[in-house]
């Protein structure tokens, strides 16, 4: 059963970190212990990550004694989840910049017939032929209403949401004063008078 010390406040995220520059000075020493090569957080990414934590868990106390594994925990989580997140951005902002002439273009078919091709056709090759006696093609243009509509669908609001949650378990839920538990290895440590009788 732990017991726990009667006053003890947490640090804070805001103390453990208290501007950009120090989050980002740990990051950097901590992330090359990850050996296992990753798509690397832009500086843009890992400045928005350290503001959207602070925006979301600023005040909140950190859900560790030791400051170091907490850092950890915060590194190894954007390690993990940022690189993914990052590309969801890129992608989401390419989506949002379409311009309604790149909506409502839709697919287009290609059909070649050679019967004089100028190479050797084999019939495992996937290449295209180098000639062709006609060309058939069919070009497809969406309505707005199906364009609006796809684009509708593939904007994606939740995945910073998604992101910062996944550091929901690093932060303690009560933001006043907290307890640190000491777990008893040994219970003949605190043995009791009469129990040494």
């Amino acid at each position: 059963m732990p017991l726990f010390a009667s006053r003890r406040s947490n640090l804070k995220f805001s103390e453990v970190w208290s501007s950009y520059d120090a989050f980002k000075a740990d990051y950097d020493a901590l992330i090359g212990g990850f050996p296992q090569v990753a798509t690397p957080l832009t500086d843009n990414s890992i400045k928005t990550t350290f503001y959207l934590l602070f925006a979301r868990w600023g005040n909140n106390p950190i859900l560790n004694t030791d400051v170091g594994q907490w850092k950890m925990k915060i590194v190894s989580t954007m390690f993990a989840y940022g690189p993914t997140w990052q590309r969801k951005q890129d992608i989401q902002d390419t989506v949002r910049k379409l311009t309604e002439t790149d909506l409502l273009t839709g697919a287009k078919q290609v059909y070649n017939h050679a019967l004089n091709p100028s190479s050797i056709p084999t019939t495992g090759s996937l290449e295209e032929l180098d000639y062709i006696n006609d060309q058939n093609t069919a070009n497809y243009k969406k309505s707005k209403m199906e364009a609006y509509s796809i684009l509708w669908n593939l904007l994606h609001a939740e995945a910073t949401k998604e992101y910062i949650d996944k550091f929901k378990s690093c932060f303690a839920v009560f933001v006043d004063k907290t307890c640190i538990p000491f777990y008893i290895v040994n219970d003949d440590d605190f043995a009791l008078e009469e129990d040494e009788q």
